[in-house]
């Protein structure tokens, strides 16, 4: 990328450096002038796709974090909806993992983007701790009254998701 970018700066100084030495008394020829619009115009055009060339390697990487945490966490609901079928353990805490399930099925068209792919790779990760919470209080490790703090946490991943593809628009 530096390099495209010093290639179009040097041949933006090279055409300027020939318009100059054929600038006499009645100016630039016309199409020497017109060559060195075209190739200032390029350099620009280059400068503007800049941040976006930069933080691809970024965005590439939120990109696998987005996609594989909201299907490992749908796989997750998938499990403790099975677990509670098969051992016949209910006590209502279906009621917790079905919607669970349907959420984060939400969050498997999100797409990153230059603009978006930090608040979306973030929501993802905290989407991670969601799951840990909704596993453990399921499983009987921690007090029912912990539900209170999973739905803050889905609330926030949820803000954070939507937020993310606001920007995209």
């Amino acid at each position: 990328m530096h390099q495209q970018h010093e290639k179009l700066v040097r041949a933006l100084a090279d055409q300027h450096a020939r318009a100059v030495a054929q600038d006499h008394d009645e100016g630039v020829p016309e199409e020497s002038f017109g060559v060195l619009m075209a190739r200032a115009q390029a350099l620009m055009a280059y400068e503007t796709q800049m941040p976006a060339l930069l933080a691809e390697p970024e965005r590439v990487r939120s990109e696998k974090v987005i996609f594989w945490s909201w299907r490992a966490q749908s796989a997750v609901a998938v499990a403790l909806i099975l677990a509670f079928r098969l051992l016949g353990y209910s006590n209502g805490w279906s009621a917790l993992a079905v919607p669970y399930l349907v959420g984060t099925f939400f969050g498997w068209p999100l797409k990153a983007t230059v603009k978006n792919h930090l608040s979306l790779r973030t929501a993802s990760v905290a989407l991670h701790a969601v799951g840990v919470l909704l596993v453990l209080i399921v499983l009987g490790v921690l007090s029912p009254w912990f539900t209170i703090a999973l739905l803050i946490g889905w609330a926030f991943v949820g803000t954070a998701a939507a937020d993310g593809q606001e920007t995209e628009k």
